[in-house]
């Protein structure tokens, strides 16, 4: 795809609206600096998932691995993986065989992220990168299976631990993002005080035939949930200029790790195939 077609699809079909547009921009470049990175090499979408970012590496050999609880978890089983391992176990690739990993809000997925920074550090080349975003400030997700929400310290923990000494760590948003876009759902949260979603909670209500309750119950935390929203929408236009130095509560952080030694992309694999066949334990 060219860079036009990617961010009308990224905005469209992975739905990073512009209305975000610094987090979404943000993102954007991290992934296309990754594909440039990668290009006539091999990447590895670490924690796949739907492969929804696979558009940007049709210049790569692409990878993918992901956890077999996972897969059965999100009803994946007709998506085609490459390697299906626990990602802070194992990756079952052989030492220096990877130019960048890519691993999109994985992290907070894992027991023991500690071992995966450490197996990435092991199978990717020297010189080669690790491209990595993680949530911050962000509701509690895929449950019971989220477990991680590292400050850029904790980050930094991990890859100086697994031996990445070159590295950054940038906020994705502003810390008004972070305050407006997760307000008017903290404040319904606590209005209808349950884990329910509003349809759930709106026929349990209609069964008991009891109609006052259902308008106190969930007509007038909507209705302070449409206030906050549009309240927080004015205030990130007013206000939000994307995320700077000393933003210290982002949505989530983007970062890229390289492991030291001098890069080399002078193994050219032919495709896939002749990569796995090559490089797989």
């Amino acid at each position: 795809m060219k860079k036009s077609e990617l961010k009308k699809y990224f905005a469209k079909k992975l739905r990073w609206h512009w209305y975000r547009q610094y987090e979404a921009q943000a993102v954007f470049d991290f992934l296309m600096s990754a594909a440039e990175f990668c290009k006539n090499g091999v990447i590895l979408d670490a924690g796949a998932g739907h492969q929804r970012y696979k558009p940007f590496f049709e210049e790569c050999i692409y990878i993918t691995q992901e956890h077999e609880s996972g897969i059965k978890f999100k009803n994946m089983q007709n998506i085609g993986y490459d390697l299906i391992s626990s990602l802070d176990e194992k990756i079952p690739l052989k030492d220096n065989s990877l130019d960048g990993i890519l691993s999109t809000s994985v992290v907070e997925h894992l027991k023991y992220p500690d071992k995966f920074f450490s197996e990435a550090y092991r199978v990717l080349k020297p010189g080669g990168k690790l491209f990595l975003t993680v949530p911050f400030c962000y509701l509690e997700h895929e449950v019971p299976f989220d477990f991680n929400r590292p400050t850029r310290f904790g980050l930094e923990r991990w890859f100086k631990d697994a031996g990445f000494n070159e590295f950054i760590i940038n906020p994705s948003s502003s810390s008004t993002e972070a305050v407006c876009s997760f307000l008017p759902f903290a404040i319904l949260n606590d209005r209808l005080k349950s884990n329910k979603s509003p349809r759930e909670i709106f026929n349990d209500l209609l069964k008991s035939k009891n109609y006052l309750r259902v308008i106190f119950k969930l007509v007038i935390p909507y209705i302070f949930f449409l206030f906050a929203k549009w309240t927080c929408s004015l205030i990130k236009f007013l206000i939000d200029r994307g995320p700077h130095d000393y933003t210290n509560f982002p949505v989530g952080w983007i970062s890229v790790a390289t492991k030291s030694g001098n890069y080399e992309n002078s193994v050219v694999f032919k495709d896939k195939n002749d990569f796995l066949n090559n490089c797989k334990l």
